[in-house]
């Protein structure tokens, strides 16, 4: 089984991948909203707490499979004022 990612390192790869495709385009992004399914856990990881957040690992759910949460997440350009 393939170690899950921790939440910030998933919306970091799924943030570089969505502008990359847009820039592909040709089109100047300077706002982005994704509602993406999020599978959550909290592990213990090197002693500390980690917050786990995958994109779900299977198009087709069970009866057994608990459904994924959604993460809204909103990225802009801007100043961090």
């Amino acid at each position: 089984m393939t170690d899950r990612r921790e939440l910030a390192d998933m919306l970091i790869d799924v943030a570089d991948a969505a502008f990359v495709a847009a820039g592909a385009s040709g089109v100047r992004t300077t706002s982005m909203e994704l509602a993406l399914p999020v599978e959550m856990a909290v592990e213990m990881r090197g002693g500390a707490l980690a917050l786990i957040g995958e994109l779900p690992r299977f198009v087709f759910r069970t009866s057994f499979d608990r459904p994924p949460s959604r993460l809204t997440v909103v990225w802009a350009e801007g100043d961090d004022a």
